[in-house]
């Protein structure tokens, strides 16, 4: 709106997040930038922090963010972006006890990532090797349209995502 454009976008991430917390039930919440939010500065953990203020969430939902603009890169690097955001807002101040034989993959920005993935996953558990697959978005691409209402089938659990910290390395 000609509002946010000019003040931020502070009063539409309080109004988002409280919709959408209470519309959907998520898991958590995550945020990316557009081009217009970039431009004009609007601060996501400062917006985050006054929606949580707000009580638009509770204090200790996770809401990771990252900033994409489009006027950097492309939108691999947006990807990206936000890929680093979830894992630093899961990790940051977390203590490492690496476990070893274990793997994190990132496989990044992948159009036909619902064969690629389910392909590596075989070949890793043909393999026997222990890994946790960042961002896998194979089955939820591939959710039937069942009639079942489903919020994103499948994907790596939040749980795994914390763990994947101790990993003995990421590729």
């Amino acid at each position: 709106t000609e509002d946010a454009a000019v003040f931020g976008g502070l009063k539409n991430m309080v109004d988002g997040l409280a919709n959408t917390y209470q519309l959907y039930d998520p898991k958590m919440i995550a945020v990316s930038t557009t081009c217009m939010a970039e431009v004009i500065g609007d601060d996501l953990h400062s917006f985050i922090q006054n929606a949580k203020d707000e009580d638009s969430v509770p204090r200790d939902f996770d809401v990771p963010f990252a900033h994409t603009p489009a006027f950097v890169g492309s939108h691999v690097d947006g990807y990206d972006n936000m890929v680093k955001g979830i894992l630093e807002h899961f990790w940051k101040g977390q203590e490492r006890t690496q476990i070893e034989g274990t793997i994190n993959i990132i496989p990044g920005f992948d159009g036909f990532c619902v064969g690629n993935n389910r392909e590596l996953k075989r070949l890793l558990d043909v393999m026997g090797v222990s890994y946790t697959l960042i961002q896998d978005a194979s089955d939820q691409f591939d959710t039937p349209s069942d009639g079942e209402y489903r919020m994103y089938d499948g994907g790596t659990k939040i749980n795994e995502v914390k763990k994947a910290l101790n990993a003995e390395a990421t590729l």
